[in-house]
């Protein structure tokens, strides 16, 4: 059985860990053999990842199959492109987004799609789109503490609804230890078996979402190092 993350972030977008830093983890603390890095309309985090994973002292991360991945900010909602080898350009429909990763080979997946919070208007996922949509995959599980409920109320609509999608798990994660927090776990092992899964309807959703003071520290480490970056005039992407 294998176990996969497709919903990562790193410091390309707005994640707290790096590149290195989070395959270092997922190899060393994680039973995963795919992750996915999804950062929000840049694969800048990815080439930084496979350029870390080729170097010939960390052949402790052979194992790791890495995903392709973009977070897309479309007009209606966040969307997520596997198997992708350009930027899809954000704030198109989710209808031309899904038919640009379709015509890069990609599989589109629908994240979070009920999440909202006020205040973060970019949080938003593509709602009831995921039915009208010709989405391959939703994530019905989210390791993040606001979908709690969401979880259960995009499995519903999913399952009661006239297209059902194939179902996955996907972290969110922005910081180390949330990273395989909830999962995919489908027949076989590697890349090539998860996307026949994913065709075949054959992925579960598994895992746990963390608490609400966690997000908290997130955030409030998020501010620190913007406030160190500024200081010291550097990114935190180049840390």
């Amino acid at each position: 059985m294998g176990l996969a993350d497709l919903h990562l972030h790193t410091t390309a977008s707005d994640g707290m860990m790096s590149p290195a830093m989070l395959l270092n983890y997922a190899a060393v603390n994680t039973q995963l053999d795919v992750v996915a890095i999804t950062d929000h309309n840049t694969m800048d985090g990815l080439h930084r990842a496979l350029e870390f994973q080729q170097r010939p002292e960390n052949d402790h991360l052979r194992h790791l199959e890495i995903i392709p991945g973009i977070e897309i900010s479309s007009h209606d909602g966040h969307i997520i492109g596997l198997f992708v080898r350009e930027v899809i350009p954000p704030w198109q429909s989710a209808e031309d987004t899904v038919a640009a990763i379709h015509a890069q080979g990609g599989l589109a997946l629908a994240p979070h799609p009920f999440a909202w919070i006020p205040g973060f208007k970019d949080f938003g996922g593509v709602g009831y789109e995921l039915q009208e949509v010709p989405f391959d995959a939703v994530e019905v599980r989210n390791s993040t503490p606001t979908e709690f409920v969401n979880n259960w109320r995009t499995q519903l609509v999913n399952r009661c609804g006239k297209r059902r999608r194939a179902e996955y798990g996907g972290s969110d994660a922005h910081f180390l230890w949330a990273v395989g927090r909830t999962y995919t776990t489908y027949p076989g092992r590697g890349v090539a078996d998860l996307r026949r899964a994913i065709a075949g309807h054959a992925t579960r959703a598994r895992g746990l979402t963390w608490g609400p003071f966690s997000l908290a520290e997130y955030y409030r480490d998020r501010v620190r190092w913007k406030a160190f970056c500024k200081t010291h005039k550097v990114k935190l992407h180049d840390l």
